[in-house]
C-alpha cells in the first residue's frame, strides 16, 4: 500500500504547484492579498491616471523618475492589448486599477495587476481655497485607502500633508490627467518621500474608527492610519477615544519601529470606571460613591415615592441639596452626568445642578443649557425636557474636543464648540439650585458623575438599564392597581345585587379631540448652523463643509424676496478659479449630495427654475433668520417699544450665539457684519427705551447679545453692571466687570481705562 501511494502522492504535489503557478499567473483582487502587499499598496502615494489618457512615451519617462502608477477604467478588457499595463511591470511590482468590475471580469494574465473595487476606499475632493475646512470627520470610514480628486492640481504638497495629517489616510491615488501629469507626478514624489508613522487601531479584534490623538489637534484615524512625521522632535503619539483605553497607550516614533506596523489595541470601559458621584434618594440624599450623607446639607429637599421611578426626591421651589466638600473634586476637565428628572414647572431658569461659576447644568424654559459664568449661556433648542414626565437628561464635556453633548432619554440630540475651555472650580456641588439661586421645581432621581469622557453607546446604555429598573417599578405599580381594580369590581357586583336597577343617565356626549400640529422642520443660523427634519433628527450633522457653504449661500437668496442665485455666480463664490467643465461636475455632485441629505425634510426643497437655484421653504419650516429679521423690521418701523411677546422670541433667537459662527467665508461677511450692526443699533435703543424696573430680565439679557456681537461694547457693560447693582448682586457684577476688563486687556495690550467704581458710581 506504502508504495502504490507514492505516485497519488508525486501527482498531487505536481498539481499543486501547476496550481500556485496558475494562481500567481493571474491578476489579484486588493481584499484577497496578503497583509504585507495591503499595507506596501497602503504606504504609497500613486499617480491616477484614466488607462485611455496616457501615451508609452510618458509611462516610460516617468517611470525612470519612479512615479508609481495606478489606473482607473470603467470597463476592463482582459483580451485587449495591455502594452502600458506590460511597460509597467517592467519596474513597478503592483499595479492598482480601481474599477467597478467584478473579479471575475479582472482575469488578467498579468499577476501585478491588483483590482481595487469601490468598497476598498475613501473618495473626496480637494479644493485649495484658504479658509476653508478640508474635511469633515465622517467623510472617512475604516476603508483602509484614500483618492483624491483635485482640479487644477496645487503646484505644491502643502495642501495635501494638511489632509493627510488630519485624517490619518496617505492620499494613495491623486488623480491626474495629460495637462496636468508633470505637475502631480512632483506632488506624489513628495508625498512618497515623507517618513511615515504607520499602525492599526483595533477593538475586539476588529478596526477601531474615529480615534484621535492627545498631542495632535484636529487628527482622526479609522482603523489602519498613517501619518507624516513632523520635523525636529514630533510628539509622542497617544490614541483617545471616549469609553477606551489602549494598549500600548504612547507610542514615540524612532528609527527602530518606524519600519514596521504599530498595533493599539483598545478595550471598552466599565461602566462604573471614573464613576465619581452617584446620588440616590431613598429615606434620605446619599451619595453611595463616596459615602458622605453626614456632610451634605439638605434644604427643604424632600424624599417621595413615585409610580414609575420609586424612591426619588423632591424638589418644592426654594430648595436644594449641598453635596459636601468631597463634591468640590467633582467635575474635572473631562466628565460626564446622568439624571433623571421631571419638571412639574420650568421658568426662565431651572438649575438641574451648578457647581461655581464655570458649571451650571439648568433648564431654560425647558431647554437643556449649559452655562459658563461671564462667557455664554450654551442652550439646545432642540433638547426640549417636557414637564410632568420623567426624562433622562445627560450633559458630555470633551475637554480634547473642547465640546459639550446634550442627550435626551440615551440619544444625542445637540453638539456645541465651547468658546472659551471649562475650568474646574473648588466649589461645592448644588443640586436644584446654582450661584444665581435659580431653583429647580420637581423631581429628581439617580444622579451620576463621571470624571472621563462618555461615549454615544455607554449614554444609550446607562439610559437603558434606568428604563429597565423603571420598567420594573411600573410593573410593581401596575399589579398593585390590577389588585385594586379586581376588589373594587369584585365589590361593585357584589353591591350592585343588593340595589335596584337605578335610572339610566342621559350620556354625555364625548369631547372633541384636537390632534397637535405635527412637528415641523427647523433652521437655525443663529450659534451655529442647524437643519433639522420632522423626526427631530439634526440632518446638518452630514453636511461637510462645502455642502454647508452651499445650503448657506443658496437658502441666503432666497430670503427677503430674493428669487434665487445662478449658477455662473453660485461656482464663482464656490469654486473659484476651477474649469468651467470641473466647477460642473463638482457642482453637481455636491448638490445631489444635498439634496440627498435633504430628502427627510419635505418642506424643505432646493429647486433649479428660471436659471436660479432656490431654496423652497414650506410655511410649517421655522427658520429663525426670517424671524430676527422681521423682528427687526418691525422694530425699527415702530417707535421702539416692542410687544413682550415679540421681544421675548427675538432675545431667545439671539442669545442663542452670533450668525454662523466658525465660519471665516468672505462672501458671509456682509451677512454677518449687517446682522451685528442691526443688533446692537437695536440693543443701543431699547437701552433707552425700556423700563429697567419692569424689564430687568429682558435688558439683561438683551445686554448680554450685544456683547456676543461685540465683546468690548461699553454701553452693554453699564447697562449690565447698572441692573446687577440695582439687584444688590454686586459681587456677580464684579464678576462681568472683570471679564470685560480681561478681554480689553488681551485685545489692546494695555489695562481697561475705567475702574468699577467709577462705573457703577455714574448709575
Amino acid at each position: 500500500m506504502k508504495t502504490n501511494a507514492r505516485p497519488y502522492a508525486l501527482i498531487l504535489f505536481v498539481w499543486l504547484i501547476l496550481a500556485c503557478g496558475l494562481v500567481q499567473a493571474k491578476s489579484a483582487w486588493y481584499q484577497d492579498l496578503p497583509d504585507s502587499l495591503r499595507t506596501t499598496i497602503r504606504l504609497k502615494t500613486h499617480l491616477l491616471i484614466h488607462l485611455d489618457e496616457l501615451s508609452a512615451s510618458a509611462v516610460e519617462s516617468l517611470q525612470q523618475a519612479n512615479i508609481p502608477f495606478a489606473f482607473f477604467a470603467e470597463e476592463l478588457d482582459p483580451s485587449g492589448p495591455n502594452t502600458t499595463f506590460d511597460l509597467l511591470s517592467r519596474r513597478q511590482n503592483l499595479i492598482p486599477v480601481i474599477s467597478s468590475a467584478d473579479q471575475e471580469q479582472f482575469a488578467f494574465e498579468n499577476n501585478k495587476l491588483v483590482l481595487i473595487t469601490p468598497d476598498a476606499f475613501d473618495q473626496v475632493t480637494l479644493e485649495q481655497r484658504s479658509g476653508d475646512s478640508l474635511f469633515s470627520k465622517t467623510l472617512f470610514s475604516t476603508k483602509e485607502l484614500l483618492w483624491v480628486n483635485t482640479a487644477p492640481t496645487p503646484t505644491n504638497a502643502d495642501l495635501y500633508l494638511t489632509l493627510w495629517s488630519q485624517c490619518g489616510k496617505l492620499p494613495n491615488f491623486i488623480s491626474a490627467n495629460e495637462s496636468t501629469l508633470h505637475q502631480s507626478a512632483s506632488l506624489v514624489a513628495q508625498l512618497n518621500a515623507r517618513d511615515k508613522f504607520y499602525g492599526v487601531t483595533l477593538s475586539n479584534n476588529a478596526l477601531l474608527a474615529a480615534v484621535s490623538w492627545k498631542s495632535y489637534p484636529r487628527r482622526t484615524s479609522n482603523g489602519y492610519f498613517c501619518f507624516p512625521l513632523l520635523t525636529g522632535n514630533p510628539e509622542p503619539f497617544i490614541p483617545y477615544k471616549a469609553g477606551y483605553r489602549f494598549s500600548p497607550d504612547i507610542m514615540h516614533d524612532s528609527p527602530a519601529n518606524r519600519s514596521y506596523l504599530k498595533e493599539f489595541k483598545a478595550v471598552g470601559l466599565s461602566p462604573d470606571f471614573g464613576l465619581t458621584d452617584h446620588f440616590v434618594f431613598d429615606k434620605k440624599a446619599r451619595n453611595i460613591r463616596r459615602n458622605n450623607e453626614q456632610e451634605m446639607i439638605n434644604n427643604a429637599v424632600e424624599m417621595t415615592n413615585d409610580p414609575l421611578r420609586g424612591d426619588c426626591a423632591w424638589f418644592p421651589g426654594r430648595a436644594y441639596l449641598d453635596a459636601g466638600i468631597q463634591s468640590k473634586e467633582s467635575l474635572q476637565p473631562n466628565f460626564s452626568v446622568t439624571a433623571w428628572i421631571k419638571p412639574t414647572q420650568t421658568d426662565a431658569n431651572n438649575s438641574i445642578l451648578g457647581k461655581g461659576r464655570d458649571f451650571v447644568l439648568k433648564l431654560h424654559n425647558g431647554q437643556l443649557t449649559y452655562t459658563m459664568q461671564g462667557i455664554k449661556d450654551y442652550r439646545s433648542v432642540t433638547s426640549q425636557v417636557p414637564i410632568n414626565e420623567w426624562t433622562f437628561v445627560s450633559l458630555v464635556h470633551s475637554a480634547y474636543e473642547n465640546q459639550i453633548r446634550f442627550y435626551l432619554n440615551g440619544k444625542l440630540t445637540d453638539q456645541i464648540d465651547l468658546i472659551t475651555p471649562y475650568s474646574e472650580s473648588d466649589y461645592t456641588l448644588l443640586i436644584g439650585s446654582n450661584l444665581w439661586e435659580e431653583f429647580f421645581v420637581g423631581y429628581m432621581d439617580d444622579i451620576k458623575i463621571w470624571n472621563r469622557e462618555l461615549n454615544d453607546d455607554e449614554i444609550r446604555l446607562q439610559f437603558q438599564e434606568n428604563s429597565d429598573q423603571q420598567a420594573n417599578q411600573l410593573g410593581t405599580f401596575w399589579g398593585a392597581i390590577l389588585l385594586a381594580v379586581f376588589l373594587l369590581i369584585g365589590s361593585y357586583f357584589y353591591l350592585r345585587r343588593r340595589k335596584a336597577k337605578a335610572p339610566p343617565k342621559q350620556a354625555k356626549p364625548a369631547e372633541k379631540l384636537t390632534k397637535p400640529a405635527q412637528h415641523q422642520e427647523k433652521i437655525y443660523c443663529f450659534g451655529g448652523l442647524k437643519v433639522i427634519n420632522p423626526e427631530g433628527v439634526e440632518v446638518s450633522q452630514k453636511f461637510s463643509p462645502k455642502i454647508k457653504q452651499l445650503f448657506i449661500l443658496i437658502l441666503l437668496n432666497s430670503v427677503n424676496g430674493q428669487k434665487g442665485i445662478s449658477t455662473s455666480k453660485l461656482s464663482g463664490i464656490l469654486w473659484p478659479g476651477m474649469s468651467t467643465q470641473n466647477a460642473k461636475n463638482t457642482r453637481g455632485t455636491n448638490i445631489q449630495n444635498l439634496k440627498a441629505a435633504l430628502a427627510s425634510c419635505p418642506g424643505i426643497k432646493l429647486l433649479y427654475r428660471e436659471k436660479l437655484w432656490f431654496m423652497e421653504l414650506s410655511e410649517h419650516c421655522y427658520f429663525d433668520y426670517v424671524q430676527v429679521e422681521s423682528q427687526l423690521n418691525e422694530l425699527e418701523k415702530s417707535a421702539g417699544i416692542p410687544s413682550e411677546e415679540g421681544l421675548h422670541k427675538l432675545l431667545d433667537i439671539l442669545s442663542r450665539g452670533t450668525l454662523f459662527p466658525n465660519m471665516s467665508e468672505s462672501w458671509l461677511d456682509p451677512y454677518i457684519s449687517k446682522m451685528s450692526d442691526r443688533i446692537i443699533e437695536m440693543g443701543m435703543k431699547l437701552f433707552e427705551s425700556l423700563d429697567e424696573t419692569k424689564h430687568a430680565h429682558q435688558l439683561f439679557k438683551l445686554a448680554e447679545v450685544v456683547s456676543l456681537h461685540d465683546p468690548l461694547n461699553e454701553p452693554a457693560l453699564r447697562k449690565k453692571l447698572q441692573l446687577l447693582t440695582l439687584q444688590g448682586k454686586l459681587s456677580l457684577a464684579h464678576t462681568v466687570y472683570d471679564q470685560f476688563a480681561k478681554v480689553y486687556r488681551e485685545m489692546y495690550q494695555e489695562s481697561y481705562p475705567h475702574d468699577f467704581k467709577s462705573l457703577t458710581a455714574e448709575q
